[in-house]
């Protein structure tokens, strides 16, 4: 029995790490097509993306006068 849990637990392990490194290969597969790491992120993928690599872009602020 315990073997069947720990086999359960390392499946759904694999899963949610083969998950997350889909996500991250997509979002940089659309950011090299796209050239848009000088804009706002386009799509949840791209934005999960620049989150788990922990690219964000600097805009600059407008000061007021």
């Amino acid at each position: 029995m315990a073997t069947l849990i720990a086999l359960a637990i390392g499946l759904y392990a694999a899963g949610a790490i083969t998950g997350i490194i889909g996500v991250v290969t997509a979002a940089i597969r659309r950011e090299e097509r796209n050239l848009a790491l000088t804009s706002q992120p386009t799509d949840n993928v791209t934005r999960a993306g620049r989150w788990l690599n922990g690219v964000y872009v600097r805009t600059p602020r407008h000061h007021r006068r």
